[in-house]
């Protein structure tokens, strides 16, 4: 498995960055400029993989753009996009998966799917008074299944929650009677890729972020000066300086190997996706962490921009499980594993 990247993916991160700084925090803007970009043209021969997705998605956290991208970009890979008639288009997606008092796995969701009338609630569904579609996750008949439904749909409520990213809106949302115009798009195996690209997606925004912060720290660290040297000779800055740059290396390359597994379609892929994701949820939050000691008290006042770098990271740890949520999974697929292929003395 190659993991270069290409001189095509170098160009379209260079010019997803470009046009990242061309649009600053204009929202809708850069939305319909990555659209018109082609951020969501994804599969096909043609059309954008994982790994490019991710490159995206990095440059996305490193500008902490308020976007839909993650659902829009993560359904469209989970699905056939252009064979399904509402995501023709621009139309922006957020996905409804986690229900009050549950987790982000794929059990059987309380919100219900009868005679194509969708009941139920939902909780931390992002962009939904920007959205063109919510893809909600419920439990149809011939099992778990994604019902496509306006936001503005009658029967459809939805409330701002408090968020700890104020940049990423959160919503939770009622569906009371919603009567459903298209039959389920997916079924279990495309929600479970749906729900692996989310999580690596996820993982590489915060990557994204964790590079900004280094970037900022090391810079700091060379300008400010401390007993009439720069604080960045200090031995003890540089060792954390060090340990920052590995995990902010070592998390982008799982989340790169991951993509690739999913590309190729590899049996390891779900399992490199939850790897990737546990590792970034903690080695991200470490990079901010030692960003904000490096630039010291100033990094907590509202006008550093530090805790907001930390705060996305913080949100896109906790989506589509969290270190200990992924872990756990890993830990469950290799005791089961081991009880069908024991080994032997």
């Amino acid at each position: 498995m190659d993991l270069e990247l290409s001189d095509e993916q170098r160009w379209l991160s260079e010019s997803v960055e470009a046009l990242l700084a061309r649009h600053g925090s204009d929202s809708g803007a850069l939305w319909r400029n990555l659209v018109d970009f082609g951020a969501l043209s994804i599969g096909g021969e043609d059309g954008l993989g994982a790994i490019e997705l991710c490159l995206i998605a990095r440059a996305l956290g490193e500008h902490l753009a308020p976007v839909p991208y993650l659902g829009s970009a993560a359904l469209r890979f989970a699905i056939d996009a252009p064979a399904t008639e509402p995501l023709a288009g621009d139309g922006s997606v957020a996905v409804a998966l986690l229900e009050p008092g549950s987790g982000w796995g794929l059990s059987v969701p309380q919100t219900t799917i009868e005679s194509l009338v969708l009941n139920g609630r939902k909780a931390g569904v992002e962009h939904v008074g920007e959205v063109a579609h919510l893809a909600v996750v419920a439990s149809g008949p011939d099992g778990v299944a994604l019902a496509l439904v306006a936001p503005d749909a009658p029967g459809v409520t939805a409330a701002e929650q408090p968020t700890f990213d104020t940049t990423t809106p959160l919503y939770s949302v009622a569906f009371d009677d919603v009567a459903l115009e298209t039959t389920p798009i997916a079924g279990a195996e495309a929600l479970q890729r749906l729900v692996t690209i989310a999580a690596l997606l996820a993982a590489a925004e915060a990557v994204g972020a964790a590079g900004r912060l280094l970037q900022d720290a090391c810079a700091y660290a060379a300008e400010r000066r401390q007993f009439g040297r720069p604080i960045g000779s200090f031995q003890a800055l540089r060792h954390l300086l060090a340990d920052m740059y590995v995990r902010q290396a070592s998390s982008w390359s799982s989340v790169l190997y991951a993509a690739a597994t999913l590309d190729e379609d590899a049996d390891e892929a779900q399992r490199t996706a939850s790897i990737a994701k546990a590792y970034v949820s903690r080695g991200a939050r470490e990079v901010a962490h030692g960003a904000i000691q490096v630039f010291g008290g100033v990094a907590i006042t509202a006008e550093h921009p530090a805790h907001r770098y930390l705060r996305r990271i913080v949100l896109r740890e906790q989506q589509y499980g969290d270190a200990l949520h992924h872990e756990r999974a890993l830990g469950r697929a290799l005791a089961h594993a081991a009880v069908l292929e024991p080994v032997g003395r």
